[in-house]
């Protein structure tokens, strides 16, 4: 059935036509509810007529609605019109594989950086075991901005839990069009073709097969018939690929190839780690990509069939046979270590509910000291044996450890904000205790981190200056700064080179790894993370740490000071490396984490109802009559995911990418942080209307951005090149050229903006919440003002500002701005405080009666590992 212009499918009507295949036709629609342009694809008559068919793939595509990655079409809706069954996605700009490999092969880095993004996306299909079953170059679309988006999960099969034979094969995807059928067949796996049960290891095949044909130019199983095409499936090896493509990645290739499911690649996420390690270095010589190659990568070299905990093989140095030995690995699977490798052995070190802060082995190796807070109580720092489940408190109520130095003395914070609040770390004064108590000495205000140089003289330690973050080594000498954070400063065995981990936006756990030398010269190791979480040397001069691709750190990773990486551990929850030992023992803990948002209603009783929509749900901004909150929910991807709620718990409404920063006065725009390299802000319509790009100015966007009354102006926090955060004003409708009203080293939080919209309140450099025209000028202290209390907004008449502390229990308090005069309000403290870190943020009404409250929940668990290798 072809439709017309003009026809309405519901609340779609049609534009005009796309395209046709033997999935059914395409169209571009116009949604009358969001005012955004959609493609809607009809389906064939044979899945209208045909009852099973049409439920499974309603169901199938309802799966893949919920896979919102930003490497997989977003699909919007399901529904039917006149009987025929459509489908309503994303519309892309851009062009499929199969226009790009009309030309021949591509370069081999552009196809290395696709295969990764193919890998992403149906890596979030796999882990919802949803297995796509009919990938190929015409499946596979490149939008403009070089993003690679997989298509057409309608052929996918849900796995629920039981062999399903039901294949390509037995559903019908044989049409009687000879493309379709070539196109198909040709990319199929072996079970396929023989009408077999499939699983994700099938997408692995037909990706071996897609990748294939990118680095050669020429089909693996081509042939004149589809007969034909599929006993070369079956029985024959592809051809053999140019002398260009370098032997690692022939034998990634290969691997993918195998005939037998059980001698491929066991996980797409194991294939995407080894492209990564070719990534950057495939457009030279096959001899340099093998040397950027890490000699003990798991995902290359261990057997598919053991279990994770013992994956781990000691291998011997390499020579002029690494080359072979890694074909051979690669190929077969098999181990190069000439006895069993060593088992991992854990050795649970605590027991109660709560977080562990901060960890470090003793100087003996044999004890730990820790800092936790326990069971919903007050933190403190404790000292334990490794041999023994008894943990005893110093008595430092309050104080997070930092580091031990080698004569057994403690770096600590005081009153430092456990939980590592975004952008600021454990933050808090450093001081010196020894490891046998007594009272702490304080040294410096305002840090982050601190470790003790191996002659357990001195301290390096990341400190906040005007709103900058300093690594100082020693004391008041400036290695490197940074407008975002620094932590888990860790001196190398020899004291020439500090390596951290570095968080590139201040409010942001993502970022990476890198080192820099006594005289100031950094080095990135690693980079790209959507979490670290801890660093640590460990023998042979590899630095060790904890990060992910998204939101939670779940892989132990290792990488050299040439920047070459392998993973060692995957956890299926968190973990946190906070230490290794000179004979190889790693102290880390395993966490799981969640922010949590809570609606309250003040009144007696107090009404509270929980608004937290997947693992991790950040709230951005409250509408005026308190009905909608706008929120970002990272859990969806590393790009995260605008959505909206209503406050009676309704259903959650998403927007589109990146991390919410604030509603529109009238509630038709919402302000978005877009994360790419650099960010760049972006206005949603919440109804009819188009996606609107602000020009980028050249500005490194930071969080918190605010529209003024009347929505036509925004506030922002941003650096340029070589100077500090500043606050900006921009015109967005038309957009203007941004100006800057303050100093370097201030932020925003909060509704920051008066509402005569003459005044801004944020944060300054001396970290308390002043004044600031918001035309430009004079800054104005506010009398009572406290280091480290957040903004929640002005009072309606402009006379107070309402603030809270970030620990928990969270004071909210007034502050008149006459007089300074403080007056406490309210506390506000989760039912169940177990493992409640702090208070991410407070929206309150106008009347302040009623809001929403958030906070990070995170439990863990303190752990001794041996036998990683």
């Amino acid at each position: 059935m072809r439709l017309s212009t003009g026809i309405r499918l519901g609340p779609y009507e049609i534009v005009g036509a796309l395209g046709s295949g033997g999935m059914g036709e395409v169209y571009r629609a116009r949604d009358s509810r969001l005012g955004r342009d959609v493609a809607l694809k009809v389906l064939p008559t044979s899945v209208a007529t045909n009852p099973d068919r049409l439920r499974r793939f309603e169901q199938e595509a309802r799966a893949t609605a919920a896979l919102n990655h930003p490497n997989i079409l977003s699909v919007f809706d399901v529904g039917q019109h006149e009987g025929q069954p459509y489908v309503v996605s994303e519309l892309l700009d851009g062009r499929d594989l199969r226009v790009e490999l009309m030309d021949g092969a591509v370069p081999m880095k552009r196809a290395i950086e696709w295969a990764a993004q193919v890998c992403q996306g149906l890596a979030a299909a796999h882990d919802k075991s949803i297995v796509h079953r009919d990938l190929k170059p015409e499946n596979l679309f490149l939008t403009r901005d070089g993003r690679v988006k997989i298509l057409d999960f309608g052929l996918a099969k849900l796995v629920e839990g039981v062999n399903d034979s039901t294949s390509m094969h037995s559903t019908g995807a044989f049409g009687s069009v000879p493309g379709v059928v070539m196109g198909t067949a040709a990319y199929m796996s072996p079970e396929q073709v023989r009408g077999q049960p499939t699983d994700h290891r099938s997408d692995i095949f037909s990706f071996g097969v897609v990748l294939y044909e990118l680095l050669s130019g020429d089909g693996a199983f081509s042939a004149p018939s589809a007969i034909e095409t599929m006993n070369a499936i079956l029985k024959q090896d592809p051809p053999e690929m140019p002398d260009a493509v370098p032997p690692p990645l022939v034998r990634i290739v290969q691997r993918c190839l195998e005939k037998s499911p059980d001698l491929r690649f066991q996980s797409v996420r194991d294939l995407g780690f080894a492209l990564q390690v070719l990534s950057g270095s495939a457009s030279g010589s096959g001899a340099s990509a093998l040397r950027r190659i890490s000699t003990g990568d798991s995902a290359l070299q261990q057997p598919a069939d053991v279990p994770v905990d013992t994956r781990r093989a000691r291998w011997p140095a390499f020579a002029a046979l690494a080359l072979v030995c890694i074909a051979i690995g690669v190929w077969s699977g098999m181990s190069f270590s000439s006895r069993a490798p060593d088992p991992l052995v854990f050795t649970r070190l605590t027991f109660q509910r709560g977080y562990v802060s901060g960890a470090r082995f003793a100087p003996d190796g044999q004890t730990v000291a820790f800092s936790a807070t326990w069971n919903g109580q007050a933190s403190d720092l404790y000292s334990m044996r490794v041999e023994t489940p008894d943990a005893r408190p110093l008595g430092l109520s309050g104080a997070h450890l930092f580091a031990i130095s080698s004569g057994g003395e403690m770096a600590i914070g005081l009153n430092a904000f456990l939980g590592a609040i975004p952008g600021m770390g454990p933050r808090g004064t450093l001081a010196r205790v020894p490891l046998a108590g007594g009272a702490p000495r304080v040294v410096l205000a305002d840090v982050e981190d601190a470790d003790w140089h191996p002659n357990g003289a001195q301290l390096a330690v990341a400190h906040v200056v005007d709103g900058v973050t300093r690594l100082e080594y020693p004391i008041g000498t400036v290695l490197y700064r940074t407008d975002g954070w620094i932590d888990s400063l860790r001196f190398s065995p020899t004291g020439d080179r500090i390596a951290f981990a570095e968080h590139p936006v201040r409010g942001d756990d993502r970022g990476g790894v890198a080192v820099v030398d006594l005289s100031g010269t950094k080095t990135v190791l690693a980079s790209g993370f959507g979490q670290v979480d801890g660093v640590a040397w460990a023998r042979d001069g590899e630095i060790w740490f904890c990060a992910s691709a998204a939101f939670s750190a779940d892989t132990l990773f290792a990488v050299t000071l040439s920047g070459k990486s392998r993973v060692l551990l995957r956890s299926p929850v968190g973990c946190f490396l906070r230490d290794i030992t000179s004979d190889g023992r790693v102290l880390l803990d395993n966490y799981t984490s969640r922010n949590e948002m809570v609606w309250r209603e003040e009144g007696d009783p107090i009404v509270e109802r929980s608004l937290t929509w997947l693992s991790d749900s950040f709230p951005a901004d409250l509408s005026s009559d308190g009905k909608t909150l706008l929120f970002t929910e990272p859990a969806l991807g590393a790009n995260y995911q605008v959505a909206l709620r209503e406050t009676n718990g309704s259903e959650v409404v998403r927007l589109g990418e990146g991390e919410a920063e604030a509603l529109s006065s009238d509630g038709g725009w919402v302000l978005t942080t877009v994360l790419t390299t650099p960010p760049q802000l972006v206005l949603i319509p919440t109804g009819a209307g188009e996606v609107v790009r602000l020009p980028q100015a050249g500005l490194d966007y930071k969080r918190f951005s605010q529209w003024f009354p009347g929505g036509q102006q925004i506030l922002f926090a941003a650096s340029e090149a070589g100077r500090g955060t500043r606050l900006w004003v921009q015109r967005v409708f038309p957009p203007d050229t941004p100006r800057a009203i303050t100093g370097e080293g201030v932020s925003i939080r909060g509704e920051s903006i008066s509402p005569d919209a003459k005044t801004v309140a944020a944060i300054g450099p001396d970290g308390k919440l002043t004044l600031y025209p918001a035309d430009g000028g004079s800054a104005r202290p506010i009398a009572g003002a406290q280091v480290g209390e957040q903004l929640i907004r002005w009072s309606p008449d402009g006379r107070r500002l309402f603030v809270y502390t970030s620990s928990v229990p969270s004071t909210i308090s007034t502050i008149d701005l006459e007089s300074g005069r403080r007056e406490g309000l309210r506390v506000f403290r989760p039912t169940d405080a177990t493992g409640a870190t702090f208070m991410y943020a407070i929206l309150l009404t106008a009347d302040a009666k009623a809001g929403v409250y958030s906070f990070q929940r995170t439990e863990s668990n303190l752990k001794m590992m041996e036998g990683v290798r």
